[in-house]
């Protein structure tokens, strides 16, 4: 099964799996950085690979929202979890929009899903070109080279009513990618299922990243873990990027 058919078939159990997610903070953090350091009049916000919804499901609040994402069945989801908002379905490689907004974030690792820098480069580019002068641009870095831990397995389980899931992974880097199989086992309505999630996620220097940026014509502020303190490589927090265009 390729990677877009069962990201596809089981976007319904995304959720679930993801329920230690802090939203509601996250949503608080971006909303504060981009206060404080937003200089444009509006407040637009492009929410680029936004998933099933759930950071603009508390934006909305804030900022005029308009959501892209490549999976449809994700955003069959996000519509009805919030459904005052425009969705469509979009690569964030090859966004062209034909306007411009105040910020625009793509968080949760989204933006590993770049296997090399130059791939990466052309998509902040597209990004530096959907922000007004003045805009913000907030993505995080679930993986890089500084906190990246290899041979580690991560194993994520639920359990709801009959629905039984787990999902086991280990870090192997290839070159600079990690080439995420992502082993899926569920139990529902008296049957199991199994099947190989593949994913090929980039992993790279938060100096790099940074350097990628500033070259560009980013100003760029590296805070830890959503919180409001610098990114200590050494603390085991994700890079949280807040970058402006003067």
């Amino acid at each position: 099964m390729t990677e877009q058919a069962l990201y596809r078939k089981y976007a319904h159990y995304y959720d679930l799996i993801y329920q230690w997610m802090d939203y509601p903070g996250e949503s608080e953090f971006i909303f504060r950085v981009v206060k404080r350091y937003k200089k444009s009049e509006g407040m637009n916000l492009l929410d680029v690979a936004c998933g099933t919804g759930g950071h603009a499901e508390y934006l909305q609040n804030y900022f005029n929202i308009l959501g892209l994402d490549i999976n449809p069945e994700m955003l069959e989801i996000a519509r009805k979890k919030v459904p005052k908002m425009e969705f469509i379905q979009g690569d964030m490689k090859k966004i062209d929009l034909q306007q411009r907004f105040d910020t625009i974030i793509c968080l949760f690792s989204a933006i590993n899903y770049h296997n090399t820098l130059k791939s990466l480069k052309k998509t902040f580019k597209r990004f530096y070109d959907h922000l007004k002068q003045g805009g913000v641009l907030i993505f995080d870095l679930g993986f890089c080279t500084e906190n990246w831990e290899e041979g580690r397995v991560f194993v994520d389980a639920v359990v709801e009513g009959d629905l039984q899931l787990a999902r086991i992974s280990q870090s192997r880097l290839y070159n600079g990618v990690f080439d995420a199989n992502f082993l899926f086992l569920i139990k529902e309505d008296d049957k199991i299922d199994f099947e190989i999630d593949k994913h090929q996620i980039g992993v790279f220097s938060t100096h790099d990243v940074q350097k990628t940026l500033e070259n560009l014509g980013f100003k760029c502020l590296v805070y830890g873990g959503y919180q409001e303190q610098s990114w200590d490589e050494d603390a085991n927090e994700r890079p949280v990027f807040v970058c402006f265009k003067p």
